[in-house]
């Protein structure tokens, strides 16, 4: 008998009498959270829905064994080679878990796993700025604009279709009595999502006094380039602004009038001009915007 085969012989009877003790042995169980490991994963593909991240797996073996088992010792596989888009569902049995020598799998729980595979999509969605808190008093939010106004995203078919837009982390705008400006990070609001590029922008909220309206009425309408009568001869002017400034402008600095200077009569419209010192100061309205214009001829 050659060395070999005598050293083959020896260690195949050493297998079987360690197999006879382990066998001889009392058995314990126990349960066990075994990861699930998808192999094989399609290339463009996606899971959605919920997916299960572990298996319970109620294991048993030897008490020497069994005690010296540790959570990473224990793996599902579930291979996905050659799937398609859809639902599949996948039966795990004792050989798709992976356990150390010695060790039985006696129960799974889920055994059946249904798996949703979508194509991964992009597209590009608004990012919606989040504000927090109240500017300081007398002051208000004019106008709020992130940079970039867009993110690209990705993710399965369906969730991307389902997104409309991003947000942002919230931008505190508490006691603030001018422009705020913030670099915060964008959130989608969906965890199977993903952003494409960097995800940050730069939200700027434009603070503004308090915007109030003031009319004046019963104001004369001037007649420039030319002599006419004016039917109606007095309008309403509505002005828009900061309240302060509004308060500042009294009714000598504003102007109704129509412009003859072209030779026009008929129905022609007011124009306001406003005396300077009310920066902001806008005409909102004036009613009527149209008077009715009759020329008169100087006698000569």
């Amino acid at each position: 008998m050659s060395r070999a085969l005598a050293l083959g012989c020896a260690l195949g009877t050493v297998a079987v009498l360690l197999w006879f003790v382990i066998a001889g042995e009392k058995t314990s169980e126990m349960g066990l959270q075994a990861p699930v490991e998808l192999q094989n994963f399609p290339l463009e593909l996606e899971l959605t829905g919920d997916p299960v991240n572990s298996v319970e797996v109620r294991l048993r073996a030897s008490p020497g064994v069994i005690h010296r088992l540790n959570p990473g010792d224990v793996s599902a596989i579930v291979d996905l080679h050659g799937m398609a888009e859809g639902e599949h569902i996948m039966h795990l049995t004792a050989e798709a878990i992976r356990v150390p020598f010695g060790v039985k799998v006696v129960k799974i729980s889920p055994a059946i796993l249904t798996l949703n595979l979508e194509h991964t999509q992009q597209k590009t969605v608004p990012i919606h700025p989040r504000l927090l808190g109240r500017p300081a008093a007398g002051y208000e939010v004019a106008e709020v604009e992130s940079d970039p106004k867009e993110v690209r995203i990705s993710g399965p078919r369906s969730r991307v279709a389902d997104l409309e837009s991003a947000y942002t982390e919230a931008v505190s705008l508490e006691g603030a009595g001018g422009t705020v400006v913030s670099q915060v990070n964008i959130g989608l609001g969906d965890p199977l999502l993903r952003i494409q590029g960097s995800p940050k922008t730069r939200v700027t909220a434009r603070i503004r006094e308090v915007q109030d309206t003031r009319v004046f009425h019963d104001l004369e309408v001037q007649v420039r380039g030319g002599s006419a009568v004016l039917r109606p001869p007095r309008v309403v002017v509505v002005l828009s602004g900061a309240t302060s400034a509004l308060r500042r402008v009294q009714a000598s600095a504003v102007h109704p009038y129509v412009d003859l200077t072209d030779g026009a009569s008929g129905n022609l419209p007011v124009v306001v001009s406003l005396a300077p010192g009310a920066p902001g100061v806008t005409v909102k309205e004036i009613q009527p915007a149209q008077v009715a214009v009759r020329s008169v001829l100087k006698k000569g």
